[in-house]
């Protein structure tokens, strides 16, 4: 009896050296992930997929919306097709400014991503205030 109390107080002790160490240890860096193999898309890419044809359609839409407006300025009298035939041609180069700068998106690199979405996102944004704008001016 005495000898298996002995042996637990043993385990027992060496049990509480092992917990006492954990507390010592320097905390572990974090292990970088290694990149997913090639062919299969990274879950932050597929993040970037989706949010690139988002922006495709959204782009897709509002071009078909601009052509309305074009062909709305064309119906439209003498003063007024002129006025906004300007308007249309500012909104068709914001359109084609950010068709580019969503094609940069689609080819940016992880590193670039950010940058490059920040850049299209307040390229998008002015052609959707131009859109609104139209909308307002014309309607």
């Amino acid at each position: 009896m005495k000898q298996s109390l002995s042996v637990m107080a043993l385990v027992l002790g060496v049990a509480v050296a092992f917990v006492g160490c954990d507390k010592i240890k320097p905390p572990m860096p974090e292990l970088q992930k290694s990149p997913a193999p090639s062919g299969q898309a990274s879950p932050q890419e597929g993040e970037r997929t989706a949010f690139a044809q988002a922006a495709q359609k959204e782009l897709d839409d509002l071009k078909v919306t601009i052509a309305g407006f074009k062909a709305k300025a064309e119906a439209s009298g003498v003063q007024t097709k002129a006025r906004l035939g300007e308007e249309v041609k500012k909104l068709e180069a914001d359109l084609g400014d950010a068709q580019q700068r969503l094609a940069e998106l689609k080819t940016a690199t992880v590193d670039s991503w950010d940058q490059v979405k920040e850049s299209f996102s307040r390229s998008f944004e002015r052609l959707k205030g131009g859109v609104e704008s139209f909308r307002k001016s014309a309607g």
